[in-house]
């Protein structure tokens, strides 16, 4: 059972610091990520959420040249902006570190000494582009040139933001430094490779056999494998990342950087906490789960691994991938004003306005979700307030009007509640949010249809209105822990109302074993003596508010 494993290991893919994010962001990586960590926490298992910035590669050196600032400054700026703009959407990190940090670029190079000590890297000369002006070599993010299918003008040596086809630097029409605007000249250099082919039977039996993955996923990754894997370049020709220790003048590709991550900086919050990273990291004893979008499958299934692999330490149990979003049926783009930013969206609404949308919209699957203002306000209005929230509103107000404080409880009625409560928790252990969003919905649901027959509202003081009123407070007692994970501010505000402790934990200890009639009671009893007035818990979104965002975007 994976519920025996002491320590479980959330990771969300690092987000990269050189822009802002925007509503998309959270929704295939960061969201997914915090609601299970939420949920598992809520349980009683030591879970941890481990996350932080990717600021090493070309595409920052490009901006920083772009700015005229250093690397440095670019990823100091866009680190805290990052965190921020996370923080401000209730995504709880145990640790949001950087891949800037010393203890960082130490495990990087120990992974490539320990993979090149078993034989797992090889020095190759290659050609590379080099601007003879500047003297620097010049990775794709540094030449720009016509596009060698569409000819679009002024795209980078990796892909074409206009045809969308990905392409080799040396392919581009008419290519030129970004510094300088001269044509590069080719020259070679020794680069260090990482023998992933090594590892194609290894990581087969390791996909079909023991990490859990969709189907739709493992299909994807089993066919690469099929394909024959190649050996990956690891080293680059620039000045920024983290340095080789036996090429001079080298820094490590971003993808052997960054995903260390996930083991650095388990390492430094363990430390700081007193818990063994080595336990989980290299003895196996914890339980990984990553999250991630479809757009780097390959990356965290086969070359990640791979790395793992070839330093003996413990693999992912778990991969967890969804795709991408758009906004009204558009690819995000700023520069087309298709966009809202993160932080512009908490500024129109409540962020638990959008974990509530994304999370009930966004199974675990490849298939991209949108972001549609209609869809949204229409979801919110009519399934957060409309059905839960009107539900806990209805209830809690009779209650306090009739002073319901003695009766009985329908204990058929209850059950069926604890049926939906017991299938959103075994949705939320498979990662399916959006169906474990549905199980709360028809909790509330069933308390709305129970209102609408009994009509208690009718006479409060009868022994059948009494009976359905406790019984609906208990209903709401257990949507009050199952929406912690996923709207942690509304939650807690819920449980203040009712009575219930604060912290998740021992909330959903005290829920659980407190929905017999004398407990029930008695939280009745507190609920009407200290809440002076029952207030609705969200507010509906308008119209208007809805134009005023559409009128900024060119659709």
């Amino acid at each position: 059972m994976i519920f025996e494993r002491k320590i479980w290991v959330i990771t969300s893919a690092l987000p990269y610091a050189n822009g802002e994010l925007h509503i998309g962001h959270i929704r295939s990586t960061y969201l997914p990520a915090d609601i299970f960590t939420r949920f598992l926490k809520m349980k009683g298992f030591k879970a941890y959420h481990v996350c932080g910035t990717d600021e090493h590669g070309t595409p920052i050196l490009a901006r920083a040249i772009e700015e005229k600032k250093t690397p440095k400054e670019v990823v100091d700026y866009y680190h805290e902006i990052i965190k921020r703009a996370l923080q401000r959407t209730h995504i709880a990190f145990d640790i949001f570190s950087r891949t800037t940090k010393p203890h960082h670029y130490k495990m990087t190079q120990e992974f490539y000494k320990r993979a090149k000590k078993a034989g797992y890297i090889y020095i190759k000369e290659i050609p590379i582009l080099y601007c003879e002006h500047d003297n620097i070599a010049l990775p794709d993010r540094l030449v720009k040139g016509n596009c060698p299918y569409c000819g679009a003008p002024n795209q980078y040596g990796d892909h074409c933001e206009v045809c969308g086809r990905t392409y080799s630097a040396f392919q581009l029409k008419n290519p030129r430094c970004v510094i300088c605007g001269n044509p590069p000249v080719i020259k070679h250099s020794k680069h260090a490779f990482f023998a992933l082919s090594e590892f194609t039977d290894r990581l087969e039996k390791w996909v079909k056999n023991k990490l859990k993955l969709t189907k739709g996923v493992k299909e994807h990754v089993l066919h690469w494998i099929r394909e024959k894997l190649q050996d990956w370049d690891i080293t680059r020709d620039i000045n920024w990342g983290v340095p080789v220790p036996d090429i001079p003048n080298q820094v490590f590709y971003v993808w052997w950087d960054a995903p260390i991550g996930y083991v650095s900086f388990t390492k430094e919050l363990f430390e700081r906490i007193g818990e063994d990273w080595a336990s989980v990291w290299i003895e196996g004893n914890g339980y990984i789960v990553h999250f991630i979008g479809k757009d780097i499958i390959y990356h965290h299934v086969l070359f990640w691994p791979a790395m793992l692999m070839a330093n003996d330490f413990a693999l992912p149990n778990e991969i967890r991938v969804r795709g991408f979003a758009t906004l009204e049926g558009e690819k995000m783009s700023k520069s087309r004003g298709i966009y809202i930013g993160l932080e512009e969206f908490i500024r129109y609404w409540p962020a638990e306005y959008l974990r509530f949308y994304w999370g009930s919209t966004t199974p675990e699957s490849l298939d991209d979700g949108d972001f549609s203002l209609r869809e949204y306000r229409e979801r919110i209005n009519k399934m957060l307030i409309g059905e839960i929230g009107n539900f806990i509103h209805r209830v809690l107000t009779l209650i306090k009007r009739g002073n319901i404080c003695e009766g009985n409880i329908d204990e058929n009625l209850l059950k069926r509640a604890l049926n939906l409560f017991n299938e959103y928790e075994n949705k939320m252990i498979s990662n399916q949010f959006n169906e474990a969003i549905e199980c709360v919905i028809l909790i509330a649901r069933l308390g709305n249809k129970v209102l609408s027959e009994t009509e208690p509202w009718r006479n409060l003081q009868t022994e059948t209105s009494r009976k359905i009123l406790i019984t609906l407070f208990n209903f709401i007692r257990l949507i009050s822990i199952a929406l912690s994970p996923i709207l942690p501010v509304s939650a807690r505000k819920l449980r203040e109302m009712l009575n219930i402790p604060p912290t998740e934990n021992i909330a959903y200890n005290n829920v659980l074993n407190s929905l017999d009639r004398n407990f029930t009671l008695e939280s009745i009893r507190r609920f009407i003596t200290e809440v002076k007035k029952v207030k609705p818990l969200f507010r509906k979104i308008t119209e208007n508010e809805i134009k005023r965002l559409r009128s900024k975007l060119r659709l």
